[in-house]
């Protein structure tokens, strides 16, 4: 697959932010590999209230499309994914060619994916240790994406 389509394929979806600073870092991360589409989910708190506009801002300003919505299931019923990867230290390992569209989850609070939440794709290791979700998607996102950035 050539970069452009595998950028235009690869959507970071930041969930349940809690942390103004933790959402914008990940939306950060994520332009800076230049994906196209960022998918906030279950956004709370200050993160909601704060995150949501400050992330729309940098990723308008980028030429991407920033999608809020309530949960993961919505995502993945408006996007028909082909792939629906959950990042994190547990799993199968990570490979590094995207295959259609995937999804790409971090739980960007302090919990745990919920049981029906794994059940909608499958849980990847990135990386055997726990980093936190900014390093994980940043990890997982040059494991992907790495050879298409200069």
């Amino acid at each position: 697959m050539d970069c452009q389509q595998a950028i235009n394929n690869v959507i970071p979806v930041i969930h349940n932010p809690a942390s103004v600073q933790k959402l914008l870092d990940a939306v950060k991360v994520s332009l800076g590999f230049g994906v196209k589409t960022i998918v906030i989910t279950k956004a709370v708190g200050t993160a909601a209230q704060q995150g949501i506009p400050e992330a729309f801002r940098l990723v308008l300003r980028s030429g991407a499309t920033l999608i809020v919505l309530p949960d993961i299931k919505d995502a993945v019923e408006l996007l028909h994914p082909d792939s629906i990867y959950f990042l994190g230290t547990r799993g199968n390992s990570m490979e590094g060619e995207v295959r259609g569209r995937a999804l790409m989850v971090i739980q960007a609070s302090d919990q745990q994916f919920m049981q029906s939440e794994l059940n909608l794709g499958q849980q990847v290791k990135v990386i055997g240790r726990d980093v936190g979700s900014t390093a994980l998607l940043t990890l997982a996102l040059n494991k992907m994406l790495g050879q298409c950035i200069e």
